[in-house]
């Protein structure tokens, strides 16, 4: 396993004794642990003898969502902690944290929840409730300006619920992330260029590069979807998604079938033999997905920009842009924000003041105190 710092090290103060997306140094000590989805910065310690050691001395559990299991599952066959990794449906779960005397902790009682975090495959917040307390850890997330009213575990008669805490993802806090492309419009850009590329020359082909595994599922289904063509994946991915295919049709193993294909090459490169088992086509257009390059983005402006004739990167970000940030906070108005990796920092600008909250109560309150150009901002963004 890759070596890197975790995204996240903190402790949820409210819920002692657990560890979210952490699994080394001090967190290793928990009576429970849970996992957000699987990138490397949230999988630190997850294979380390340490903690296979802690979950059977103590037969404590990892809990995540059934699609992550199932990625560690594949990554990590033959480990000995895989025994002890809990997939929790869509349901509410009851988990007794049992007492820790060394700790000074008495036996918990916590409810989980599993909220699509929009992320990356299998990706989830997890929304702890016990009789005291009710925290939000949203892991690394995106999730729209008009989609929040849309999730019912964050909301009670139409209103949001209480959060006494919330641990919220701040990627791409910085101002210069004030926006990001929602990720519809640039499907539909990068597929568009993507098929007049194709219909220009029967041996042109397309090479796709994205950073992080698990996160190109929605674009690939899409291209699948409106271009009926499926998109190679090498051996070691295939022997995962070959198991899901009716989560994810869009992907193949077939060396016949490779004109478009997920790419290992961050930039172009003429020579894909790397990638695709036979390189018989005669030019390539390379699509590469990210969002750290795109800082000062102007939602009016195309998702895309092109590096040459045959290479262009696009706007694919699957963190919450500042402005969505936020929003996000603004709309919950928990009554405690930690921010990771960056320190959550109440804009003493009062720009987060600009955001129309949409539930009733809030909307009647501060609808009268809007401004018209803060209202069109917010239009901007929805």
């Amino acid at each position: 396993m890759k070596k890197c710092q975790s995204s996240f090290d903190k402790i949820i103060e409210e819920i002692p004794g657990i560890a979210v997306d952490n699994f080394e140094g001090r967190h290793l000590n928990s009576r429970a642990f849970f996992l957000s989805h699987y990138h490397m910065d949230h999988i630190q310690g997850l294979n380390s003898c340490q903690l296979a050691n802690h979950l059977r001395e103590t037969n404590a559990f990892i809990y995540t969502s059934e699609i992550t299991a199932s990625i560690i599952n594949h990554e990590m066959k033959c480990s000995d902690i895989l025994r002890y990794v809990k997939a929790l449906g869509r349901e509410t779960t009851l988990i007794t944290l049992p007492s820790m005397p060394e700790m000074d902790l008495e036996e918990l009682f916590v409810e989980v929840t599993l909220i699509p975090a929009g992320h990356s495959f299998g990706s989830t917040m997890f929304l702890f409730k016990t009789t005291a307390k009710t925290v939000l850890y949203t892991g690394d997330f995106r999730i729209r300006i008009n989609d929040i009213s849309k999730y019912g575990n964050l909301h009670k008669n139409d209103d949001p619920i209480h959060i006494d805490a919330m641990y919220i993802d701040t990627t791409f806090f910085k101002e210069k992330y004030d926006d990001f492309a929602k990720r519809t419009d640039t499907v539909d850009t990068v597929i568009d260029e993507i098929s007049k590329w194709l219909k220009k020359d029967k041996e042109n082909a397309v090479s796709i590069f994205m950073y992080a595994n698990y996160t190109f599922e929605f674009l690939l289904n899409k291209i699948y979807q409106k271009l009926n063509m499926k998109v190679y994946i090498n051996d070691h991915k295939w022997d995962f998604y070959s198991k899901i295919q009716h989560l994810v049709p869009s992907v193949t193993n077939d060396p016949e079938d490779c004109r478009i294909h997920l790419c290992r090459n961050k930039f172009e490169f003429k020579n894909h033999i790397n990638c695709i088992p036979y390189d018989y086509f005669k030019q390539y257009l390379h699509v590469h997905l990210t969002a750290q390059k795109w800082d000062g983005y102007n939602i009016n402006e195309s998702p895309i920009v092109r590096r040459s004739n045959t290479s262009f990167d696009a706007c694919f970000s699957t963190h919450c842009s500042r402005n969505e940030i936020l929003y996000f906070v603004s709309y919950f108005n928990p009554s405690k924000v930690v921010g990771f990796p960056n320190d959550y920092v109440k804009p003493d600008d009062g720009s987060d003041e600009e955001f129309v909250l949409t539930p009733k109560r809030s909307m009647r309150k501060r609808q009268n105190d809007v401004s018209e150009e803060s209202l069109n901002k917010v239009k901007k963004i929805l």
